[in-house]
């Protein structure tokens, strides 16, 4: 399946208006309880990303994608530098069949391309042991404080402990603070 799969990354202010419509239809696919977040051109959910990995196949379809953008987190006080990795998706056709652990592994290349400390993410529950097998490590006891997006794009604070995850890229684990999570903004 892999060999039909063309994949790229893909700097955000090089998109055009449909690629951005593609990611939004197949994003709009993968997470149907929010497509109508992924409508028209609008690709992203909170903050747009910096890059992105894309598969598509021969006539251009997207197939998966994950999207990645440096910021600061505050963790346990400190700030730390990370890659917000988020809008992880394949569409539903191709769940299971390795194209997920591909995605991954080229987004923590791009991870390393970037030199952050830490690729970060929020996973849900049902998606920790995916992430896991992939090298990310959760912190089931660390609460998460970010602005949540709604389908407008405003912020809403939230707070929740659990399925914050780190996958160590140019520090070690054992260097991550100990401590609760301050998102200044939108997550990816």
């Amino acid at each position: 399946m892999s060999d039909d799969i063309r994949w790229e990354v893909v700097e955000e202010s090089t998109l055009t208006l449909p690629d951005h419509e593609g990611v939004a239809a197949m994003l709009g696919q993968a997470f149907p309880d929010w497509s109508h977040w992924y409508v028209g051109g609008r690709s992203w959910s909170g903050m747009q990303p910096e890059r992105r990995v894309i598969a598509r196949d021969a006539d251009g379809v997207v197939l998966a994608h994950v999207g990645i953008r440096r910021m600061y987190i505050t963790v346990g006080g400190e700030d730390v530098l990370v890659g917000d990795t988020g809008l992880v998706a394949v569409a539903p056709r191709l769940q299971g069949t390795g194209v997920g652990r591909e995605l991954m592994e080229r987004a923590h290349a791009v991870l390393e391309g970037l030199r952050v400390p830490y690729g970060f993410l929020g996973a849900g529950e049902n998606r920790i042991p995916f992430y896991a097998k992939l090298g990310w490590h959760e912190f089931p006891d660390a609460v998460g404080t970010f602005s949540a997006f709604t389908a407008e794009g405003a912020g809403i604070s939230n707070t929740e402990q659990g399925g914050w995850m780190v996958r160590p890229v140019a520090a070690a684990l054992e260097d991550w603070p100990a401590g609760d999570i301050w998102l200044n903004g939108q997550q990816v």
